[in-house]
């Protein structure tokens, strides 16, 4: 399907199972995106996958790594799915992996009465910059155990992050979670953590940001324990 976004066309695929209470909007559309949707679709998520660049700008540096373009065009899905009858009540989380995984956090920076949270998968979440300060939205940053200078990097953004910041290191996983079980884990992880917040309160929007389009809760599954508040959350038998 096509998609107006920031004045562009995207490219997405979007997914609504019946009983959908939550959306989850990927900031990228690869494999491994794709299995983790098809994860979020069997616990009654919506799903949303964008390709935020087109064609000819996939193959251009300056466009790919430029966060604040990617950020725009996330945050002009996010209207394009409060304009749609299907979605517009749904809480929605964001979901982003590398260099998009910054913009990400700085779409929910932006936009806290539209993004109940954010999860990350080997993100370059230090390039959210000061958006990160200004995050309400809860957010977990997923990243491989081998990759130590990613490891790092998240560690020192969970900390500048405003809101509740958790960091999970996947066991034996390197920085593309190559390999079946590292990718199980991330998919385990994502789910558990969207079904928690996206059944959550939206956060408090700061008073010197504008309110934006007001979102409807649906309640989840309340079995599901509350996230830990340590850094490193992945169970031990995922």
């Amino acid at each position: 399907m096509r998609i107006h976004a920031a004045g562009t066309l995207l490219d997405g695929d979007l997914t609504v199972p019946p009983d959908a209470a939550g959306m989850v909007l990927f900031t990228q559309n690869g494999p491994r995106d794709r299995a983790v949707a098809a994860a979020l679709h069997e616990v009654s998520l919506a799903t949303l996958l964008i390709e935020p660049l087109t064609a000819p700008e996939r193959g251009d540096d300056t466009r790919r790594f430029d966060v604040d373009l990617v950020a725009d065009r996330v945050i002009g899905t996010l209207r394009w799915l409060r304009a749609q009858p299907v979605t517009t009540y749904l809480p929605i989380g964001l979901f982003g992996a590398g260099v998009n995984a910054a913009a990400a956090l700085v779409a929910a920076a932006a936009r806290p009465g539209d993004v109940q949270t954010v999860v990350t998968r080997g993100g370059r979440v230090d390039l959210a910059g000061g958006a990160l300060a200004q995050l309400m939205a809860p957010a977990l940053f997923i990243v491989g155990e081998r990759d130590q200078r990613l490891r790092l990097l998240n560690e020192e953004s969970r900390q500048a992050a405003r809101s509740h910041a958790d960091m999970c290191v996947i066991p034996g996983a390197d920085r593309f979670f190559s390999g079946t079980q590292a990718l199980r884990q991330v998919t385990v992880q994502a789910a558990d953590w969207f079904r928690i917040h996206l059944a959550a309160p939206v956060p408090q929007r700061p008073p010197e940001i504008d309110t934006a389009l007001p979102v409807e809760h649906s309640s989840l599954i309340d079995m599901f324990p509350a996230p830990s508040t340590t850094q490193e959350r992945c169970p031990d038998d995922a």
